[in-house]
């Protein structure tokens, strides 16, 4: 009787392709679960950007007389943010130079109610990782006049304009998203 020798070995090879299969398995899971996780926070900040964009409607609504200086105030705020003072800081300094009385408590003029539901909507932007602006939408100046809530978030600006390599616009000038913005636009009235 004669033994086949030509068999020592191959268990091994087997092994090291199948260990070879397994981890590139392993590593599509993983780029698949990241893209999962990043759909998951995205939806967040979607849901919690449509949050703050809702309330700012409402209470544009409630004091329709100070929408534009609702309008004026988020925008100095926004225009005050650098490299060396985040949006978060802004906010708290609008807060202590213009924001007179806690009108969820206090009686207040339609202004001093203005600045205390700017600061408000400014604030809970804040907490929710998003920034926030407010224009009047392009195209409605001689109709009835609309105001574009923007917010944005992961270094996309919340303005329209040009995009560039070191300033990432929201949308154009006549509000298409561009594309690869993290950002959403409401209009209100």
């Amino acid at each position: 009787m004669t033994k086949i020798i030509n068999q020592q070995g191959v268990g091994l090879v087997e092994v090291l392709v199948a260990l070879l299969l397994l981890a590139v398995a392993v590593l599509g899971f993983s780029a698949l679960n990241m893209v999962s996780i990043k759909a998951t926070d995205d939806s967040v900040l979607i849901a919690n950007a449509n949050t703050v964009m809702r309330g700012l409607s409402e209470d544009l609504r409630l004091n329709s007389n100070n929408i534009l200086a609702y309008q004026k105030d988020i925008q100095s705020v926004l225009s005050k943010v650098s490299a060396s003072k985040n949006y978060c800081a802004v906010v708290e300094d609008y807060k202590t130079s213009t924001v007179t009385k806690n009108c969820d408590s206090e009686s207040c003029t339609e202004e001093q109610l203005g600045q205390y539901n700017s600061w408000s909507t400014m604030k809970q932007a804040c907490e929710n990782g998003v920034l926030l602006n407010m224009i009047t939408c392009p195209g409605t100046a001689d109709k009835q006049l609309r105001q574009c809530i923007i917010t944005s978030w992961n270094g996309t600006e919340p303005v329209f304009g040009v995009s560039s390599a070191s300033s990432k616009a929201c949308a154009d000038e006549l509000g298409i998203y561009h594309a690869g913005s993290d950002c959403l636009i409401m209009e209100s009235y």
